[in-house]
């Protein structure tokens, strides 16, 4: 049986991921505002009339309907092909990433690799995850300050999924990576919380990293919290003496939503596939440099 090439794979998780990317898009625009996902189905956001399935596709419904809608003929938000765009984008590079890492580099003789591997398969599928859960964790928390359950729990279930999977994680390290990396930031959390008397980490936090834990084991979880709070540090302090400036004739709060202060899951986000890929190598060399081996 002949091999299917990898380009063919690459433009299958391309559109795959542009299809997620328009599920993603849903979940910004209705999740905050109280509205099921499911039900009433896609429809005009202006006179609310339902959307044929036809023009509700990925990209090529958005080109198809020269950005306008079809029954107000009114503009339509660009970012929503931008996004499925991204998606698909991201999608495509979660496998070329999987692969990558599985046979040793970037080289052009990688489209040349077989990937019907078990193990090529897992790290695929998560980084698809890792990667795409990057998009609606930032939109949805740097605006409206909580994480979507389908992005944290859904990040638990499926970690424990893949790793059914030959070539990752057992189903025991997926469990125990979650338990422990969920419930260490909780524990975190609430003794923060008890020393600054004030809510010091919110529970989408938790279950955001008890989902990578389920993903890549409690370890590796660690690692992105640690990475995380260091991003954080790097654009918190820039950003809260700007907002300290826009801010000083205002008068002070100190509630969750004080000038200067941001949400933590983008951090957790942006730092879950960087350790994914480069977790033992960013550990290694840390200990060379701590202990001079």
């Amino acid at each position: 049986m002949d091999v299917v090439p990898l380009w063919y794979w690459l433009v299958v998780f391309f559109v795959f991921g542009a299809c997620v990317g328009s599920f993603y898009n849903v979940i910004v625009y209705r999740m905050p505002r109280g509205i099921s996902l499911i039900n009433p189905p896609s429809h005009c956001p202006l006179c609310k009339k339902r959307i044929p399935i036809y023009l509700n596709l990925p990209i090529i419904g958005w080109i198809i309907l020269r950005g306008k809608t079809a029954c107000c003929h009114k503009p339509l938000n660009i970012i929503y092909p931008i996004g499925e765009a991204l998606c698909g984008l991201l999608g495509a590079l979660a496998l070329f990433a999987a692969v990558a890492v599985n046979y040793g580099g970037v080289v052009p003789e990688l489209f040349s690799v077989p990937v019907m591997v078990p193990a090529v398969w897992a790290d695929a599928l998560a980084m698809f995850w890792l990667l795409l859960a990057v998009y609606p964790v930032c939109a949805v928390d740097f605006k409206y300050k909580l994480i979507p359950d389908s992005m944290s729990v859904g990040g638990i279930v499926a970690g424990l999924l893949i790793s059914l999977i030959p070539g990752g994680i057992t189903p025991l390290q997926s469990l125990i990576g979650a338990v422990a990396a969920g419930g260490g930031l909780w524990l975190l959390g609430f003794v923060a919380s008890k020393v600054f008397k004030k809510d010091a980490m919110g529970f989408g936090d938790v279950k955001l990293l008890a989902g990578y834990g389920a993903l890549m084991g409690w370890q590796s979880a660690f690692m992105i919290l640690v990475i995380a709070a260091i991003i954080g540090i790097i654009v918190m302090i820039p950003y809260a003496k700007i907002q300290e400036k826009v801010a000083a004739k205002a008068v002070v709060d100190d509630s969750a939503d004080a000038p200067g202060q941001i949400p933590f899951g983008p951090f957790l986000a942006i730092a879950a596939p960087v350790i994914y890929l480069w977790g033992n190598n960013l550990l290694q060399m840390y200990l060379q440099f701590v202990l001079g081996e």
